[in-house]
């Protein structure tokens, strides 16, 4: 039997997922990796953090193919939506394998497909969160357990939603970069000691 090998992520993609992976002071042992995709981020992990343990979440199926092709071994891969309930919702598919969500921001189609939810809370905390899900990173935020979490980084689809998640996590967290003033970019925050 022919063992199946990883699918190739573009290299844009690539070059999306670097800008996350700034100097930390810590090792995350446990990361999660909300909105997967294919696995770009999930790749970059493991070579930054060999020992961590990765928890993927990607709610369409042909992209969950590719990332059960492409995350290191031992990856743990729940295929659905993380939203503020569970249950089952009609998500957008996008123009691109990247821009399917729920929110449409012009990138996704009229085309659906219903797929599984799963409520953020039913997730563990983990020390190192990834957040990009074309829109939903507000909703999600609200109801994900945050005890453990050392760093989180997000991907934010407008500046209304940019300045929502800083104003959230202002309080426990410190924006270390990555906001450019764009109405689409990252954010990285790390926990104040």
């Amino acid at each position: 039997m022919t063992p199946i090998q990883p699918e190739p992520i573009p290299q844009w993609l690539f070059d999306e997922v670097e800008q996350y992976f700034i100097p930390l002071p810590f090792q995350p042992q446990t990361i999660l990796d909300i909105g997967a995709n294919i696995g770009a981020f999930a790749q970059r992990a493991r070579q930054r953090w060999p020992d961590a343990k990765l928890l993927c979440c990607e709610p369409m199926p042909f992209n969950v193919v590719h990332l059960r092709r492409n995350v290191p071994p031992k990856t743990l891969i729940i295929s659905a939506a993380i939203r503020q309930h569970s249950g089952v919702d009609q998500i957008l598919v996008g123009d691109s394998f990247v821009t399917g969500g729920f929110v449409s921001f012009g990138r996704q189609t009229q085309q659906t497909l219903l797929v599984e939810c799963l409520a953020a809370s039913q997730l563990p905390s983990c020390d190192l969160v990834k957040i990009d899900t074309e829109g939903c990173e507000v909703e999600i935020l609200r109801h994900l357990p945050l005890q453990k979490t050392q760093a989180i980084f997000l991907e934010h689809h407008s500046r209304a939603d940019a300045e929502t998640l800083k104003s959230m996590l202002q309080a426990r967290y410190e924006l270390i970069g990555g906001d450019s003033g764009a109405p689409v970019g990252t954010l990285r925050f790390l926990r104040r000691e």
